[in-house]
């Protein structure tokens, strides 16, 4: 079968929150519903209706086709850190330096090339300031819909940020069973096209599914034994029926020797290209904990032909909300995915 899908279209969205512009969203209250272990969970995503004024939830269904459609993709991964003091203010800054900084949005108006924001240790006290920002309101939709889709009782957790520019047609989580820092994975489908010749009438050469996964992997030397298997689910579910291609990004907590291997055992390949020597470490530099510093953050893909992904570059370097405090302890990351012609 093949991955190109001939056919998309979003269906518009039903209404979500009843809220007004300038309140938070009600947290949802939380409702256990019994899923096999490891099974990837849908979820709905939301975007913020300027006519209505408030957040809608999005539907994943798709018929027909509106092109034409973006063939490249930025991805931004950064874990905000969720312990430190400041959540507010940190993750105030955090969305305010990729829009101005990595993005080149000047303002909350100017909307930003395709792209997809990956967060990780978003506290659930700040989840509502995501929703709140206007950037965001204009610009993205969000994923999940609010706190109650990470795991239960989990303190903080992935949020996807995809601009308005891409369609999602799907959207889904993997709670990892074997995690005692309740983590978990968050997955977006994205409709993409294929860059058409020259010389062809259409405006692509086909559209196909990029399914994008944001994560954060069990922690401290303590996770070692469980990464490897979060890693494997994860990369059997970018690997699904239908899909063209996959990208895992995130904090993958690389900081045993046993984590040199797991990404080949999940036969996903490494973006980068690089040794793993200061110019690629993301962690150890701002935090207060003595440990050494290393390449925790990475950018992953099924590795297949079709799409290319550049060289990651780190962000985030030295900033600051006030004389010595970070916007986090990591930095980001930053890169571009390109869908290329096989012939």
């Amino acid at each position: 079968m093949s991955d190109i899908d001939e056919s998309f279209i979003p269906s518009p969205p039903s209404d979500f929150y009843e809220t007004e512009p300038d309140e938070a969203p009600p947290l949802p209250v939380r409702v256990r519903v019994r899923h096999e272990a490891d099974a990837q969970i849908p979820l709905r995503a939301v975007r913020y209706s300027s006519r209505k004024k408030r957040w809608a939830q999005t539907s994943n269904c798709a018929r027909g086709v509106r092109e034409p459609l973006p063939s490249t993709v930025r991805l931004v991964t950064w874990n905000l850190d969720f312990a430190a003091p400041d959540k507010k203010k940190r993750l105030i800054a955090a969305l305010s330096y990729i829009q101005q900084h990595v993005l080149d949005c000047r303002t909350t108006s100017e909307r930003p090339e395709p792209c997809c924001i990956m967060l990780q240790e978003v506290h659930l006290s700040v989840f509502a300031q995501i929703l709140n920002a206007e950037w965001v309101r204009r610009c993205f939709i969000v994923v999940p819909t609010g706190v109650d889709k990470w795991p239960d009782q989990a303190q903080y957790g992935n949020v996807t940020l995809v601009s308005r520019t891409i369609p999602v047609v799907n959207a889904s989580t993997i709670i990892f069973t074997n995690s005692k820092m309740k983590r978990n994975a968050i997955f977006v489908d994205i409709k993409l096209s294929i860059p058409a010749h020259d010389d062809e009438p259409r405006l692509s050469g086909g559209i196909v599914t990029l399914r994008v996964a944001n994560t954060h992997l069990e922690s401290m030397p303590e996770g070692a034994a469980a990464r490897p298997k979060q890693l494997k689910l994860i990369a059997a579910a970018l690997r699904g029926r239908g899909i063209f291609g996959g990208i895992v990004a995130g904090d993958m907590n690389a900081i045993s020797p046993a984590d040199e291997t797991i990404v080949e055992a999940a036969k996903l390949h490494d973006a980068w290209e690089g040794d793993d020597e200061d110019e690629g470490f993301t962690w150890g530099y701002q935090s207060p904990e003595q440990l050494p510093p290393g390449r925790l953050d990475k950018v992953l893909t099924t590795g297949q032909e079709g799409f290319v992904v550049d060289h990651p570059e780190r962000i985030g370097i030295g900033e600051e909300i006030g004389r010595g405090k970070w916007v986090s302890d990591h930095y980001g990351l930053v890169t571009r995915v390109h869908i290329v012609r096989e012939d």
